[in-house]
């Protein structure tokens, strides 16, 4: 008997127990007659304690209509369709939904928004904590990964083998917005308000790029102190940076080198704006910079695009929502 760990379990696992600078672990295979632990007794015995949700329950993973139970602690969810491959890590004794499957499993409980940040959080290289596992009023209090959980083309190959699951249209769509190599939550919020389409609550600028690097010259690179820099959100063809700078941009040394690190890619002819939470919190003083951002880009903000839209507020709600979560 095999235990299958999924949705919001799979989800809090990656987050809170996956070593932050490993590998994933073994691929686990399973079919669709395996005999899957969904009674409360076998779910509790094989599952890690540490791994059981703050609220004490559990999301377990059946393949027949037969085994599936119900309690205040189990979530039995049925899986009925073809397995693709790479479904599942094995973690011990128990067998964990890969990024990938999790990313189409939660999008039958997130929102359109949500789902957009989940995907640009598994191909960024940030651990979204929940709220009550950071630092009081901390915002940019996030542990940092080697290398992300997965990537676009990764989260499009699986989502090919899945024709006809349950939220697979909506998990493709939400595919179309994802940016990866994001650093922060923040810096995916920021990234969402700008280029997501007006219809989704953005102000529908040209897809960004986060975090690549940029060649120095000589010139630069003595200014820089370095041979590449990183930029944040950019537009490389336009050379345009936007630097989001939170919480964790303190003490001299880190000023220090981020005045030169941006001293040396404006030298390169980049122009950068520079941005701080609180302005990505004020929709004012946000729009000013998307306008800036815009003119830059000789990219023209339609006036049904501008203000206070009923799209943009929905897309801040549920931004905030998700990055706040307990």
């Amino acid at each position: 008997m095999k235990l299958f760990v999924s949705h919001k379990t799979a989800l809090a696992y990656w987050r809170e127990h996956f070593p932050l600078d490993s590998e994933l672990g073994a691929p686990a295979r399973a079919s669709a007659t395996e005999q899957c632990a969904s009674l409360k007794s076998d779910v509790l015995a094989l599952m890690p304690e540490s791994w059981i949700l703050p609220d004490g329950t559990v999301d377990v993973l059946v393949f027949d209509a037969a085994a599936r139970r119900q309690s205040k602690r189990i979530r039995c969810r049925l899986w009925s369709g073809n397995i693709p491959a790479g479904a599942f890590f094995k973690d011990g004794d128990v067998c964990v939904s890969s990024p990938e499957f999790t990313f189409l499993q939660m999008a039958s409980q997130l929102s359109m928004a949500k789902l957009i940040a989940l995907g640009c959080e598994l191909c960024g290289i940030y651990v979204l904590l929940p709220k009550n596992r950071r630092h009081p009023g901390a915002i940019d209090d996030h542990p940092k990964r080697i290398a992300p959980l997965t990537n676009i083309e990764k989260l499009s190959a699986f989502l090919a083998q899945a024709t006809g699951a349950n939220g697979i249209l909506k998990a493709q769509r939400a595919l179309r917005y994802i940016a990866e190599g994001s650093k922060s939550p923040m810096e995916t919020m920021t990234y969402l308000l700008l280029c997501l389409p007006p219809k989704l609550g953005g102000y529908g600028l040209p897809r960004a790029v986060l975090n690549p690097e940029i060649p120095l010259d000589d010139e630069a690179a003595t200014i820089a102190r370095r041979r590449r820099a990183e930029g944040d959100i950019c537009w490389p063809d336009k050379h345009l940076d936007i630097e989001y700078h939170g919480e964790i941009h303190v003490g001299a040394l880190k000023m220090q080198d981020d005045v030169g690190r941006i001293l040396g890619i404006e030298k390169m002819g980049w122009r950068v704006i520079t941005i701080t939470s609180p302005q990505v919190f004020d929709p004012i003083r946000f729009e000013t910079v998307a306008k800036e951002a815009a003119a830059h880009l000789k990219w023209r903000l339609y006036p049904q695009v501008l203000g206070d839209t009923a799209a943009r507020r929905e897309l801040r709600d549920e931004l905030e929502s998700w990055m706040f979560a307990e």
